[in-house]
């Protein structure tokens, strides 16, 4: 009894010596993890705000390896995903901008900022059906997005739904057009073109005329501002205004191909 019984104890403690050995490697390896994911937090994080800076300095081809680094590092860092689709969209690479926001998305449906990245890659990409159903998700989270109301505007435009597009340009005219995310030609005159444009293709030829002669007077040099008077001075009757039009757009811009049509139509 007594052998069999120091047996057990032996037993007991040669099990319990085998059991702290695995808690105290398991416990070894769990430190061990926990502190390379701390190291590749903080390495995903100095990637991230390199990239910010890179990108705030509009050097968008030298942010896009720091944000993939980051997210090579931490695949759900949304705020490095969506910087890295505005990056790839600056740099005129839709379909990788595309991609990166339907991702965000995809993980946070409710993020307006996600579905305007979206909006604008389709847009840029000519998908404007797509386009304009990610401008209006995202203006159902948030009405008064600005970013997002030039958007959806600008895709109303493109598939020739002028009506509709019309009292979104007309508010953004009256309250000018910022963008967060800035483009060339993107402010207050070219969605006042658009807007004229509307009235135009809409029967609104005199309100079309004042809106032209208004951004013409903010941008002198912009042909297309002059050549959308004179075919506005067309539908109005008054062929010399027109003409006069038509030869300043060209003077501008001789190559300019509706301008050109335009006077030809002037002249007969």
């Amino acid at each position: 009894m007594m052998n069999c019984g120091r047996r057990w104890r032996e037993g007991r403690v040669i099990g319990l010596v085998i059991t702290i050995g695995v808690v105290l490697v398991g416990c070894a390896e769990t430190r061990s993890q926990i502190q390379t994911e701390f190291r590749e937090g903080r390495i995903a994080q100095q990637n991230y705000d390199a990239g910010k800076g890179k990108y705030r300095a509009r050097d968008y081809a030298g942010a896009v390896p720091l944000f993939q680094r980051t997210l090579s590092l931490d695949p759900k860092y949304d705020d490095a995903e969506i910087y890295l689709g505005w990056s790839f969209y600056h740099l005129g690479q839709y379909p990788d901008a595309t991609r990166h926001f339907r991702q965000v998305v995809a993980r946070q449906p409710r993020w307006e900022g996600a579905w305007n990245g979206l909006g604008w890659s389709q847009y840029r990409a000519g998908q404007y059906q797509v386009a304009l159903q990610a401008f209006q998700e995202a203006v159902s989270l948030d009405p008064a997005y600005r970013d997002v109301g030039v958007g959806l505007a600008y895709a109303l435009f493109e598939l020739g739904r002028y009506r509709e597009a019309l009292p979104h340009l007309h508010r953004l005219t009256r309250e000018g057009a910022y963008l967060y995310f800035p483009e060339p030609n993107s402010d207050v005159e070219e969605v006042r073109s658009r807007y004229a444009w509307c009235l135009y293709y809409t029967g609104g030829y005199q309100q079309a005329r004042d809106e032209f002669a208004k951004g013409i007077q903010a941008h002198p040099k912009w042909a297309g501002l002059h050549s959308g008077l004179g075919w506005t001075y067309l539908k109005l009757g008054d062929r010399a205004k027109a003409r006069e039009s038509f030869q300043q757009a060209l003077r501008l811009d001789p190559e300019y191909a509706d301008a050109r049509k335009g006077l030809a139509e002037a002249n007969r």
